[in-house]
């Protein structure tokens, strides 16, 4: 990898003073977060009975923040990956026969589940990179064929009863935190470190500004001398790695696996990239935003359950949001190419001088 990528990134994003001067998504994000709990603290008796109930409804929608932010690096790129549901069935799946048949220790199961993950992923991006075929319909053929592996993989009856060491994961609190034992559910830890990791490795490292110069635009980023080929296949070996943690987490969470367990998780993933401020077409976007808006549509969805309201209805509201956010980004999009940007540089462009007529 050529370490002039850096500056060929920089020299490759617009710096163009007639760009729309938006900004701030990641604290319009947060501002709608706050409103989202206060709101639901007060009108749904139940939401909010105290830090621990709040932070405890994080149990049931991390597993979603945790595909968010593999499938960050892939939507970095300018790609997508539909198979992150039935990565994280197969995975998880394969992790608890391996355990329940072949006596393999939980932890080695899980540990070889993510690697399963991780490979999965690469395969995504060798049909991708090999093959020449579209990462949307590439993912879509494998989401395919790895659902119905794990169908064939879980049998009439697949495995339950894990040790409790393994379902304190998806439903345990951390003990040891003094004044905080029992508060704060492992989930959660678990979702904040690898959020600072993957936050560190997007805004701080070689590795994130060569995948952000990958998706803002391929070709420099191959005249710059940057292996696109080997950022794209590690940006889906970690999005099918984190889907496989994920699909874990849902085991844990659940005592049990099914081979359709993560077919809920793509829709609401996607939703929480694209609304954290990860352009679609790629090159922008942060995981800060995208941490954000876990916590946004994650306390959304439970305040609107807890409220009521059928699970019909919080899908029907994901979709809208995702295509509302799409439609945000694209209007106000950081290229200078949205409908917003275009009227406010028309509106800033300078009168040409004027002759003078002596």
């Amino acid at each position: 990898m050529d370490m002039r990528a850096p500056a060929a990134a920089d020299a490759a994003t617009p710096r163009d003073g007639r760009r729309l001067p938006v900004g701030g998504w990641e604290l319009a994000l947060t501002a709608l977060l706050v409103a989202v709990v206060a709101g639901f603290g007060a009108a749904a008796p139940g939401f909010y009975a105290g830090p621990a109930s709040l932070l405890g409804l994080t149990e049931n929608f991390l597993p979603f923040g945790l595909v968010a932010l593999g499938l960050s690096l892939v939507i970095l790129t300018g790609g997508i990956d539909l198979s992150v549901g039935a990565v994280a069935s197969l995975s998880a799946v394969l992790a608890a026969q391996l355990w329940s048949r072949f006596g393999v220790d939980i932890w080695a199961a899980s540990a070889l589940g993510v690697a399963i993950g991780a490979l999965l992923g690469l395969l995504n991006a060798a049909v991708i990179l090999r093959l020449g075929i579209e990462p949307l319909i590439a993912t879509l053929g494998t989401s395919f064929l790895y659902g119905s592996a794990a169908v064939a993989a879980a049998g009439a009856a697949p495995p339950s009863g894990f040790p409790a060491s393994f379902t304190a994961v998806g439903t345990g609190t951390l003990g040891s935190l003094g004044p905080l034992a029992g508060l704060v559910p492992i989930q959660l830890a678990l979702f904040a470190a690898l959020a600072v990791l993957f936050s560190a490795l997007v805004a701080r490292s070689p590795f994130g500004r060569v995948l952000v110069m990958v998706g803002y635009s391929p070709d420099a980023a191959r005249y710059s001398g940057i292996r696109t080929g080997r950022v794209l296949a590690t940006a889906y070996a970690v999005s099918g790695a984190m889907a496989s943690l994920a699909g874990l987490v849902l085991a844990s969470y659940y005592d049990a696996v099914r081979p359709d367990m993560g077919d809920v998780l793509l829709l609401t993933a996607i939703t929480m990239v694209v609304l954290g401020g990860i352009s679609i077409f790629g090159g922008e976007g942060t995981v800060a935003g995208v941490v954000v808006s876990v916590l946004v549509l994650g306390f959304l969805r439970q305040g609107m359950l807890i409220a009521g309201f059928s699970d019909m209805v919080t899908t029907m509201l994901t979709g809208a949001i995702l295509l509302a956010s799409i439609a945000a980004k694209n209007l106000f999009n950081r290229r200078g190419t949205g409908l917003a940007n275009q009227i406010w540089a028309t509106i800033r462009r300078p009168e040409p001088p004027r002759a003078n007529p002596n």
